[in-house]
Parts: C-alpha cells; structure tokens; sequence
C-alpha cells in the first residue's frame, strides 16, 4: 500500500484484481454448433480419444509394396511384382502382403500388413496381374503412419483459449460437431467530460475527439467480450449516475473513461464509489494510478484514465489477470518471449509498472528497450511499441542484459538500430 497526497492510499494491484474476483460474476458456459464456434472461448481442454489416422494410411494413389523389393527399380531396371488384390479406401481391413507382392490403393486407403511404401501409379506399367516398377522410392514414401496427424491424448485446444481455424478443422477430424464454449460477458462502454466530441465532427478548440473509449472496446472484443460503445456524458454526476444504472441492467460489466483522479471535475470516481457495494480506488500501477473499480448486484463497474496508454495499463494489470483466471487461461493473450534488456529500467518504487518497449533482433539475440516517451496520453506510443513488460511492484528496477519475460504486440519484430527508441 502506498500513500499518495490526494488519493490519500493507493491500492496495489492485486487488491483490485481480488474486488473482481469477489463479484463472483463467471461467464455461463454452452455448446454451440461446431461451424459458429470461430473466435469463441473454448469451455474445456479438449483432447484427442483416438490415433488419427488410426492406421497408417496411404496420401496417394498407388501401389503399396515392400521398401526391400523395390530398392533397386529404375527406367532402364524395372522390378516386376505380382498384383494380389485392391484397398479401397472404404475398406476396414487392408490385409497384407508377402515378398515380391503389391496391392492397388488409393489416396485414404489403409495400408496392408508388410507394406511400407506407396508407389505412385506415374511410375508403374501394369499388365494382367503383373506390376512393373520403373523408379526407386524411399521407406515411409505416401504413407501417413498411425498417430501422424493425432495422437491419443494430444491436445486439440486448452480451456480459456480462442477457437482458431486449425483448431475447427482438428475437432471436425474427429468427428465432433458441437463444442463447450463460454457465453461471451457485454459489457458496455462510455466516455466522460465536457472537452470530448466524437470523430467526424468539425474540430474546435479546446475540444478532444473521443478515443480511449474505443481503444477499450476493440481490446475487449479480441478477447472474446461483446462490448458496446455508448458515446459521451457531459461532467455531471446525475447523469453519469443514470448511465451507470441504466447500463447495468442490461450488461454484465459497465465501464465510463474520464474524471477518476481527485479533482472538483473527477466525478466518475465519485459516483462508483456511490453506487458499489464493494469499491478501491487509486492504483499503485504505472501508468494508470487515476482508476475506480466496483461491485454492484455482481455485476462488476470499471471507472478507468480518460488518457488511453493509463486506461489500457489498468486493463492489462487489474482486469485481464481476472479474466483469465476465471477462464481458466494460464497464459498471457500475447505471445511472450525471453529478451535481453538493452539499457537499464529503473521502475517506481512501491509501484506495478506496465512498460512500453521496442522489441529487437540483435544477431542471435532478442534485446528489448522501454520508451523512453512514455506519457500516458501519448496514444501513439502504442504504435511505436511492438511489446510491453510487467515488473511487479517489489522490484526496483532491471539491469541491462538481464533477461526478462517481453509480451509481443506487433507481429513485426526488426533488427535492432543504433538509436532504439
């Protein structure tokens, strides 16, 4: 806990992430049909009953032989074996195969016992029930061994995770058709303050178009919420009141952006905490101290930063840990990798701090450099940044060279330059 003139006390982090926790609000879990499952969050660990294939199987059309028997084919050489039957592709049982002996298949069919090779039908004369072979494969040629695709027991998808193409296609192979998913939270979102009009109107001064209410609902819907922009309120406590309690009605977490410092015109902070049954206020996080998290009716009630780099810090460090912990997601939305800092950060005492960063290829390392802009209305930063880091608030900074945990934002990562922002 730290003590801050204004706040008076900040809370840590971990405070406001166990308030959410207490709204016991958890996403109802339903089966949907397998084709609707696209970009939902899979309810269960899903994991492979079978070997798929279940037998080695052949990838051509052909002719299944012995490796041993055709090793030595050629144009000039051809190897001659004697044809001994057909496996369809629909046909349970392949039988086997002897010495000098072949079998007809086609692109699925199992393959007979003592097999281990495909001839392709490109490479083969065939006469009565006699099969030339005019060309030398290798063992394992147009075969998919058993297990190949699948094992039993591979996992299809992890609880928590988003339902990805590859994953549909792996869970149709199987055979399932309806899938456990978790019925997305709504949540709606709105902006606050006098100075804030909306994009496509004339600029005027003084005025500020309205922006980190909408970087917040594009990060909710990539994480599987359907969430909902519900435009500006004026500074006025009534009706920044009536729109929270209109919108609770209808969605399960409501959140306004603006007015959550300390000062006479920082009123959202004031109405949550009005209105919750359980409220903190004041983070010990960097950026994103200004923010006011509540309970209402187990519903859960976000006043976050009007500025958007801080607004985008209180999700990242309070919200998103909830979330996935109720999903039952172990790991970050991003993929994190190990880097090497390329310059010492020193970090706020007592403070979470959420840092910025160019991540950077340096020969065979990955360096990674904190912004040195760093302001909390600075939205392009955003841009700048292809990675951000997490250093908890007992740790008072991290030397250079010393490894750390980079979460990816950008898919593009480049070779490190001279001047690293």
């Amino acid at each position: 806990m730290v003590i801050l003139m204004g706040f008076g006390v900040l809370h840590s982090v971990q405070e406001a992430v166990s308030l959410l926790k207490r709204s016991g609000l958890r996403p109802k879990t339903i089966f949907i049909d397998l084709d609707e499952s696209l970009g939902k969050i899979s309810a269960d660990t899903v994991i492979s009953p079978e070997d798929v294939p279940p037998r080695d199987r052949s990838v051509l059309d052909g002719y299944a032989a012995r490796w041993s028997d055709i090793s030595m084919a050629s144009e000039n050489s051809p190897i001659t074996l004697t044809l001994v039957g057909e496996v369809p592709i629909d046909k349970e049982d392949p039988g086997k195969i002897g010495p000098g002996e072949t079998a007809k298949v086609a692109t699925g069919s199992f393959i007979p016992e003592g097999a281990n090779v495909v001839i392709p039908k490109e490479y083969v004369e065939v006469e009565d029930n006699k099969v030339k072979v005019f060309k030398a494969f290798a063992g394992g040629y147009g075969i998919s061994v058993r297990g190949e695709d699948l094992k039993k027991g591979d996992i299809i998808i992890r609880k928590g995770y988003v339902i990805r193409e590859w994953h549909l296609a792996l869970l149709a192979s199987l055979g399932l058709n309806r899938v456990k998913v978790y019925d997305s939270f709504k949540a709606a979102v709105f902006a606050t303050g006098d100075e804030l009009i909306e994009p496509g109107s004339p600029r005027r001064p003084g005025k500020v178009y309205v922006s980190t209410a909408r970087l917040i609902v594009s990060w909710l819907k990539n994480r599987g919420i359907e969430a909902r922009y519900f435009g500006i309120v004026p500074d006025d406590e009534v009706r920044i009141e009536k729109k929270f309690e209109t919108l609770l009605n209808s969605y399960d977490i409501v959140i306004s952006t603006g007015g959550t410092s300390v000062g006479e015109r920082d009123l959202t902070a004031k109405v949550l905490k009005r209105i919750s049954e359980d409220y903190v206020h004041g983070l010990a996080l960097s950026p994103g101290k200004p923010a006011a998290f509540g309970i209402a009716n187990g519903k859960i009630l976000m006043a976050l930063s009007g500025m958007p780099v801080a607004a985008l810090s209180e999700l990242i460090a309070v919200f998103d840990p909830y979330y996935r912990n109720i999903l039952g997601r172990d790991e970050p939305w991003e993929p994190v990798l190990t880097a090497e800092m390329g310059r010492k950060y020193t970090s706020h005492p007592g403070f979470t701090n959420v840092v910025r960063s160019v991540l950077c290829q340096d020969n065979s390392k990955l360096k990674v450099y904190p912004l040195r802009v760093t302001g909390s209305g600075i939205l392009s930063t955003l841009i700048k940044a292809n990675s951000y880091f997490i250093v908890e608030e007992e740790i008072t900074g991290i030397e250079e060279g010393e490894k750390i945990s980079v979460r990816l934002i950008n898919e593009k990562i480049e070779r490190c330059k001279e001047n690293v922002i």
